[in-house]
């Protein structure tokens, strides 16, 4: 048995965190574990439909977290711990009580990096004083778990360096090809996607509509732009313009994703895996990302052209391949690239490896 414990409900249409954590539990039950989920913020009702398969554990039966982990006494052979937050909050209790699970850690990306990166970009020590507590914090966690979860191979390594006794895995999330229903030809305009409750969706939006679209405009003024995603508050609706269109959360992408041409993914900071590019390349729609963005992708050199640092290189790589006659060679190396890296399979292997420390130490025990 599984259990699962997070902030709150995943939801896959509100961020990347929610596709992963769902990639990491139809992973688990398909290497046989009967998998729970119980959130932190007592959003969870017994009986609640996340997903088949998956037991979401919350009152009328249960009232917390810790309800749970107490009446459910070393119930659990895998404890699956969401962020540092939760980490923190029930590491503790989860030795104290399920004394036989194998604790995994997800850092999902490593908070204080992105904290340390922001409070550099936009001059602000105040962030820098927060990101060294949250290392500490992050760094603990993953001591104290039995092995430690990221997205990302650059997080992976800097882990290992910092923590050679920490057990490290990579471990990604499965992005499924989305339905495309029209080729590069029959799109126009370029898309941004995020979720804008998340610092640093919200600082690169700004720098794109302020910066990067003028640039782009003043070698051809005809290329729109259209903002999606959700938590979008009253600041970037005010964007709109008869250029710029503002959508807010939408439903489904894929129905934003087949009238694009080309996405954008303007990072100044941040950390991890960005979901917006997977989205995006797995869906046959080109992103132009910052090395921020990039960062952790081993993306292959017929994409590297992607990956562009100044408001004027990212302009004229959008104005160059809006007017390409084609760009099939960078959405089949795209597409190529996500469903090999990105597959439910290549999930199941690399949480697999992970969980095999714990085979052993039960064959030992």
């Amino acid at each position: 048995r599984a259990l699962i414990i997070d902030s709150r409900i995943p939801d896959p249409r509100r961020d990347a965190g929610s596709v992963a954590i769902l990639s990491h539990m139809r992973a688990l039950i398909r290497l046989g574990y009967a998998v729970s989920l119980v959130s932190a913020d007592g959003s969870a009702h017994q009986g609640q439909t996340l997903a088949s398969d998956i037991t979401v554990l919350g009152p009328p039966f249960v009232s917390s977290v810790e309800d749970v982990l107490r009446r459910q006494l070393n119930s659990f052979d895998v404890v699956y711990l969401h962020r540092e937050d939760i980490a923190t909050r029930y590491m503790a209790l989860v030795r104290r009580n399920q004394q036989k699970a194998y604790v995994l850690y997800s850092v999902a990306d490593l908070h204080f990096l992105r904290l340390a990166r922001q409070a550099a970009v936009q001059g602000r020590p105040e962030l820098m004083a927060k990101a060294n507590q949250v290392r500490v914090a992050e760094y603990r966690a993953a001591l104290q778990a039995d092995a430690v979860l990221t997205h990302s191979e650059a997080e992976a390594a800097q882990l290992r360096k910092d923590l050679p006794q920490a057990i490290v895995h990579v471990v990604p999330w499965a992005t499924p090809a989305a339905s495309t229903s029209s080729t590069s030809h029959d799109r126009n305009g370029l898309l941004f996607i995020g979720n804008y409750a998340h610092a640093p969706n919200s600082d690169a939006v700004q720098w794109l509509v302020h910066d990067i679209m003028p640039a782009v405009w003043a070698m051809d003024p005809t290329i729109t732009c259209t903002l999606v995603g959700a938590e979008m508050p009253d600041s970037i609706h005010a964007l709109a313009s008869d250029r710029i269109r503002v959508l807010g959360h939408v439903q489904n992408l894929d129905s934003v994703l087949n009238q694009a041409r080309l996405s954008v993914a303007p990072l100044r900071f941040g950390a991890g895996i960005k979901g917006k590019v997977l989205e995006s390349l797995s869906a046959g729609v080109p992103c132009i990302m910052t090395p921020v963005a990039a960062e952790g992708l081993a993306l292959p050199d017929s994409l590297r052209g992607l990956i562009q640092s100044t408001t004027q290189d990212m302009a004229q790589q959008i104005v160059a391949l809006h007017s390409a006659r084609t760009l099939s060679g960078i959405i089949e190396a795209g597409q190529t690239y996500t469903s090999a890296t990105f597959s439910e399979d290549a999930v199941t292997t690399a949480l697999g490896m992970a969980l095999e420390r714990k085979v052993a130490l039960q064959a030992a025990g």
